[in-house]
């Protein structure tokens, strides 16, 4: 009796949330619905869940009427299961009987399948494939099919060879000299005089192929010149976006302060998102420590920073060519989205110990560096130091339909890029900072147009004067009358710590690497 009270509970759960990504409820009163196979796929290629037979939805309400014969639609739905070509992988499949007030209510749970084993798809025919997404079950695109297959292929991306251009062109020597540097200082021992190529063979990044070498994918993703990655990827590493509004809140005409779009290698793309970063952090910092890349004046919450990007760094789907990577800093906190779900089960993410992951090459070699944290420990560490800083707790979205992840660092209030301290001394567009050295005092619309040279009203209003108000560099006088003839602009504390940072001050950061002749490193 007690266990038939837990079984009636968990229905009764079901029922009251509603069909979402985990359960799916149908009526078969009299046969099973050839769409309920359909949901299984869907199930098994995504999150799992639940497929319940026997209610009846009326709007947004649940009936139980139950089925008629449930041992016969049982037998059918397992029977054809099991069948040849029904479907193309083994299914785990928990089968469970309530009895509510004499109705007979049929629930399946049908687990996630391993990434090995999928796409899970019907009669043989792989374009009968099937995701969830929301409460619904819906046929894969062909690219949602590709991602899937990409995953479950034992060989990994990043270790297959690469020949669409010549060795001696493939490699940036100035990347791979910054990379050796800090090998060396974290790991002392190895042999600083070894020439490159012998180094990146030595470390699995060059294979034989017959005489010759051959670069990996993550030979080239780490330390390839622009002409081998543009070959590699013809699609932007990382999209980086500083906006002047919330997460939540309306699309503003001007859509950001500034963007940063990485076109280059890992490192380099990593060497321009930390000088952009530490250009809008609020405090000023002397250097970095070369071989852990911590600032030694950190701004708080570096350390989380770096390792979300390097998870986004390091977990990408390279393959996926139709999609980047993308950082968005919004006024109340970091979103980080990435093409390519995680591999580990979505309860055991938090959990220590070994992770899967996709680039284990690219991986490993970013770790050997102390870029990131050891496997099994970045979301723990970056959820236990974020909120001891007074933040809410980091949420992440492992969406298994689109194959994506996303982390959001929520920051409400404690580091906005607009705010009106002169501390906060972000930069800006160029449009913008013509604005800010323009303005003195205060001044009309038409001064400050006449002072920046420009003739066309709308394209001055539309490129200089609205994106200056949104970044708050400038305000109005007249705030309550934004048409008034009598309407003059002037500069926010923030626009007047930006002009005195300007033109007072020059930023010291690490380059990061220089393109150098790479046979004069391997000489």
């Amino acid at each position: 009796m007690a266990d038939l009270n837990v079984r009636t509970n968990n229905l009764q759960s079901l029922l009251s949330s509603g069909e979402w990504n985990d359960a799916e409820f149908k009526e078969a009163r009299n046969a099973l619905p050839k769409s309920a196979f359909e949901t299984v796929s869907a199930f098994a290629n995504t999150h799992g869940g639940w497929l319940v037979l026997g209610i009846k939805q009326d709007g947004e309400q649940f009936e139980i009427r139950g089925v008629d014969e449930p041992d016969k639609i049982q037998n059918d739905f397992l029977s054809v299961l099991h069948a040849d070509n029904k479907v193309n992988h083994d299914l785990d499949i928990t089968e469970h009987r309530h009895d509510v007030d004499g109705k007979i209510v049929l629930a399946f749970h049908v687990a996630e399948n391993p990434r090995s084993r999928k796409p899970v798809y019907l009669d043989g025919d792989i374009r009968r494939t099937f995701i969830r997404k929301g409460g619904g079950d819906y046929k894969a695109q062909p690219r949602d099919i590709e991602r899937m297959l990409r995953d479950a292929n034992a060989d990994r991306w990043d270790g297959h060879p690469f020949t669409r251009v010549d060795l001696d062109e493939a490699l940036h020597g100035g990347s791979l000299k910054w990379s050796r540097d800090r090998f060396h200082a974290a790991n002392p021992g190895f042999d600083v005089e070894q020439p490159h190529l012998d180094f990146l063979y030595d470390w699995g990044y060059l294979i034989k192929d017959g005489g010759r070498l051959l670069p990996t994918n993550a030979c080239i993703g780490l330390f390839g010149s622009l002409r081998a990655v543009r070959n590699l990827l013809p699609r932007p590493i990382l999209d980086v976006q500083f906006l002047g509004y919330g997460r939540r809140d309306e699309m503003p005409e001007t859509r950001w302060i500034d963007r940063l779009v990485c076109e280059e290698n890992i490192l380099q793309s990593w060497q321009q998102l930390l000088a952009k970063y530490l250009f809008f952090m609020p405090k000023t910092f002397r250097d970095i420590d070369p071989a852990t890349l911590e600032r030694r004046d950190a701004p708080a919450g570096f350390r989380v920073f770096r390792e979300a990007a390097m998870n986004l760094l390091l977990h990408q789907d390279y393959g996926d060519h139709s999609r980047k990577a993308v950082i968005r800093f919004f006024t109340d906190g970091i979103e980080l989205w990435n093409p390519g779900d995680s591999f580990g089960d979505d309860d055991r993410l938090l959990e220590p110990g070994e992770k899967e992951v996709r680039n284990p090459a690219i991986a490993m070699a970013l770790r050997r560096i102390d870029m990131c944290e050891q496997a099994g420990t970045g979301l723990r560490m970056m959820r236990r130091e974020w909120q001891a800083l007074g933040h809410a707790e980091p949420v992440y979205t492992n969406d298994r339909a689109r194959k994506a992840f996303e982390l959001f660092l929520p920051d409400e209030g404690s580091r906005r890029i607009t705010d009106t301290t002169p501390e906060v001394t972000g930069e800006v567009a160029g449009e913008v900072e013509r604005v800010i050295r323009a303005v003195v005092g205060e001044m009309s619309r038409m001064q400050i147009q006449t002072a920046l040279g420009l003739k066309g009203e709308e394209h001055f209003r539309s490129a200089y004067l609205k994106p200056a108000l949104t970044a708050g560099v400038i305000e109005m006088t007249l705030p309550d009358k934004p048409t008034s003839r009598m309407q003059r602009y002037r500069l926010t504390e923030l626009g007047k710590a930006i002009r005195q940072r300007s033109m007072s001050t020059s930023k010291d950061h690490d380059p990061g690497p220089t393109d150098t002749d790479l046979k004069g490193n391997t000489e």
